[in-house]
């Protein structure tokens, strides 16, 4: 089974789709999406987050990425 989610603020595209998605035999479900924010992590959204929700809600504010092998050097070197 695959899943395919798709953003629109538009209802008359929602609706379109849903349309499109019931001619085609497919089943369809249209939900109300908010960001994730911290009181969203801390009580729940009453779904599973998307990976990309979790990646965009996990990279705000944090600043530059730090290499692995930089991170780790100080370990990797102390035998």
């Amino acid at each position: 089974m695959t899943t395919v989610i798709i953003k629109s603020d538009s209802e008359k595209k929602t609706l379109l789709l849903m349309q499109l998605a019931e001619e085609l035999g497919l089943m369809a479900e249209a939900q109300n999406a908010e960001e994730l924010d911290t009181m969203a992590m801390v009580t729940g959204i009453g779904r599973k987050a998307t990976d990309e929700e979790l990646i965009n809600y996990l990279s705000k504010d944090a600043g530059k990425p730090v290499d692995l092998d930089i991170a780790f050097a100080k370990y990797s070197n102390s035998k």
